[in-house]
């Protein structure tokens, strides 16, 4: 989740939060609360002063919640920066996902590949999702535990991240056969 989306999240949970304590003291009577609010706009209508108590309990949790989603949820990432006495130094979400599908193409097991790279989390830890087409029907799961190794072993040589999760899926090629492959329109 980007910061902006977070802060935006906190504020809206915090005047939710708040509006709903002003609609209990507004309708229930309450002793302090009721002072400060308004004293006149109270019922005895008990189904009323439910109804009000009810509604103001499922908006409070639910902003409490949204107060929490914002505060624990991890950044999105979509770049990294390197700091150094020389500069600072930006490597792209996109770029690391190009290198990824070139160092497994090179494997030569393997094509049509497509990587998916999440970077989440205040200690920076990356989630990998990696689809491809064997060459050959055969050894599809040695292959996934190929392309696990050098995804691994790339994001550490990149970017000195810890991978937490790597998801490989690898389709054999006559499933693709079926699929049209898509070729240029001559008009």
């Amino acid at each position: 989740m980007r910061h902006f989306s977070k802060f935006a999240i906190l504020i809206l949970s915090v005047i939710g939060l708040v509006q709903s304590l002003w609609l209990i003291g507004l309708v229930v009577p309450i002793d302090y609360l009721s002072k400060v609010v308004i004293g006149t706009t109270q019922t005895s209508d008990i189904w009323i002063e439910l109804a009000a108590f009810g509604f103001s309990i499922l908006i409070g949790l639910t902003c409490i919640i949204g107060i929490l989603f914002s505060l624990l949820a991890p950044t999105k990432v979509k770049s990294l920066e390197f700091h150094s006495p020389n500069g600072k130094l930006s490597i792209s979400q996109r770029a690391v996902e190009k290198v990824l599908q070139e160092a497994i193409l090179s494997q030569g097991s393997v094509t049509d590949v497509k990587a998916n790279i999440r970077i989440t989390g205040r200690k920076r830890k990356t989630r990998v999702r990696i689809s491809s087409v064997g060459r050959d029907n055969e050894g599809l799961v040695k292959i996934g535990e190929e392309i696990q190794m050098i995804v691994v072993k790339e994001i550490g040589r990149i970017m000195d991240i810890p991978v937490k999760k790597v998801s490989v899926k690898v389709k054999p090629r006559d499933s693709m056969k079926n699929k049209r492959t898509r070729q240029p329109r001559v008009v």
